[in-house]
């Protein structure tokens, strides 16, 4: 942050909410706020400290990626030239927040970095809820097939035989319905269990 010069913005209702999905943007910049993407777009550096957390659509039921701010009602922005007038400018900017002196109030660099590890903290433990919640997922979907594939194979199996290494031997003597539904259970299954651990935990670190 060598050379930056932060200051604190009053932003307006509703510009802190996630801005329309833009598949032109890099992936670093598609969730998000409003202010912020009216800011980049008129050159300005700007950070607003936020958090990310999963809501279920109420009619859906849908998981979606949500993204919040911690200082609800301000943001951050760089200011290394002191043009406070053109960013007075940009739509969405209120106004600047000011000291005792009654000038635009800069905070110390200090103060931002703080505030980039408190984001990155919860980003991290973000994360690990989201792994979480998909290696749940995973489990419950495994024993949901199953489940299914103990309806359609013939009863009495061994107790040391895998439910999907008896499907494969016997799935020659099914009809040809049963067998493609049998065989459907048997990719459904090898794709949630292969390499899908070292993947969600390599995703959440």
């Amino acid at each position: 942050m060598k050379g930056s010069r932060w200051y604190a913005i009053r932003v307006a209702p509703g510009y802190q909410r996630m801005a329309a999905v833009d598949e032109r943007l890099p992936e670093s910049r598609r969730m998000e706020s409003i202010i912020e993407r009216n800011c980049r777009k008129d050159g300005f550096d700007i950070f607003m400290p936020s958090f990310y957390t999963e809501l279920r659509h109420h009619r859906t039921k849908q998981i979606l990626q949500k993204r919040f701010p911690f200082l609800v009602g301000y943001a951050f922005v760089n200011l290394p030239w002191l043009n406070f007038e053109e960013l007075r400018r940009v739509d969405g900017v209120v106004c600047f927040l000011r000291g005792a002196n009654y000038g635009p109030l800069e905070f110390p660099d200090v103060t931002i970095e703080a505030l980039y590890f408190a984001e990155h903290e919860r980003r991290q433990a973000f994360l690990y809820e989201q792994h979480c919640r998909k290696e749940n997922e995973r489990h419950e979907q495994i024993q949901h097939l199953r489940g299914q594939l103990r309806k359609i194979l013939p009863k009495g199996r061994k107790a040391r035989v895998s439910m999907v290494d008896q499907a494969e031997r016997a799935i020659d003597s099914l009809s040809p319905q049963i067998k493609e539904r049998v065989q459907k259970i048997i990719s459904e299954l090898n794709a949630l269990t292969v390499d899908a651990e070292v993947e969600n935990l390599r995703k959440a670190v």
